[in-house]
């Protein structure tokens, strides 16, 4: 049995955590067995599923900001690895910054042969002195993993350098097909609750922060209604704490009387439904690793406009479009309307480019577990 501690799952369901479940799923149980340690006393998302399944979810405090908190870290680090070290064949660090490696630092100190690194953004986030460490990890941790993983192209070279970059692998983020595959019931049953069968309906699945850049698609939506008032605008997620956006996007829907026409839906659970509802799927991040988001509303089958910050390996459909966020947001409600005339591509015709192109769970699943097991030849 191989055995990996797994880091990057919070309480809120956003794009690492999902990257994680879905791999978690599909995983020989037989053959990997993965562990979880979390950062928060509070439930990670999914926890119940996964003490479930027979998985043990450790809880690490953070570094904190005293030196009481600090020192109750370092020795929290050196009585689990103390412990536990001797459990496990690898350590799969999931990060969207490196501004602290400790986890994987400790892996080496005690010894444990697999110190994986996965890159799931293409920019950093976050404050300048976090920053300055990230930077210096940067050059650090071609020396302390011993794999180096992202999700694309850009996220490969936004966190390593050098000889990590050049050994650097992406590792799609793939998914189940059918659970995203479009449904007619569905999306006449939502519609019908909605009241909103005769709209042409545009959707945004994302955290309400900074990175999504939902205030600058309200401003675009507006245009839009400008050029047909039939349209509607479905956000769906839920505020992400110090970057939230959240009150700004309901600050401009109130200054341009379009409430009726905007449903701040929250998060949602069956995300086939809704994208289903959908008619466009617009995503106007300012950057991203590859978002997991846009990957499903192809599997459903929607045409997406994504603004060209995100990695061109997104394009699975032809259906998929970029524009420049330097355009004006009349540019991009022209767009929209253009769009919107687009046919949905058939299920029939879009699951064998996800097999091509990886984004296929089912058989990505068994190329990482060939690659952790070292039955494939590199």
């Amino acid at each position: 049995m191989y055995k990996i501690l797994m880091t990057g799952m919070s309480p809120v369901l956003a794009g690492t955590e999902t990257f994680i479940m879905n791999y978690y799923r599909h995983l020989n149980p037989q053959k990997i067995q993965i562990d979880f340690i979390k950062r928060t006393k509070e439930p990670i998302i999914f926890e119940e599923e996964i003490l479930a399944r027979g998985s043990k979810v450790y809880y690490l405090p953070r570094k904190g900001k005293t030196i009481s908190a600090y020192q109750n870290y370092k020795r929290a680090l050196t009585s689990f690895f103390d412990k536990h070290a001797k459990d496990y064949d690898a350590v799969w660090y999931n990060a969207m910054g490196i501004p602290n490696i400790d986890l994987l630092v400790y892996a080496q100190k005690y010894g444990i042969k697999e110190r994986i690194i996965h890159s799931h953004s293409s920019q950093w986030k976050g404050n300048f002195a976090r920053l300055v460490f990230h930077t210096i990890n940067k050059k650090r941790i071609k020396k302390i993993a011993t794999r180096f993983f992202a999700c694309s192209d850009l996220a490969a070279r936004y966190m390593y350098t050098g000889s990590a970059l050049e050994k650097s692998r992406i590792i799609q983020n793939a998914i189940e097909f059918k659970n995203f595959a479009f449904s007619a019931s569905a999306r006449e049953n939502l519609r019908k609750s909605l009241g909103w069968q005769q709209n042409k309906i545009i959707g945004n699945v994302g955290r309400l922060d900074i990175q999504k850049n939902q205030p600058f698609l309200i401003d675009v939506f507006n245009k839009a209604l400008e050029l047909d008032d039939s349209l509607r605008l479905v956000i769906i997620g839920k505020t992400s704490g110090t970057n939230s956006t959240e009150e700004l996007i309901k600050q401009k829907i109130k200054d341009y009387d379009i409430a009726d026409k905007v449903l701040m839906a929250g998060s949602q659970s069956d995300m086939k439904t809704w994208l289903s509802a959908l008619d466009l799927f617009v995503l106007p991040s300012l950057f991203e690793g590859l978002p997991l988001s846009a990957v499903e509303a192809q599997a459903n089958g929607l045409p997406v406009l994504a603004s060209d910050t995100i990695t061109k390996e997104l394009k699975i459909l032809d259906s998929l479009n970029y524009l420049s966020l330097d355009e004006e947001p009349a540019v991009w409600a022209q767009t929209m309307i253009d769009m919107l005339k687009l046919d949905r591509s058939n299920t029939v015709q879009i699951k064998p480019l996800f097999e091509e192109k990886g984004f296929d769970i089912s058989s990505q699943a068994k190329d990482i577990e060939s690659l952790l097991l070292g039955e494939e030849v590199e």
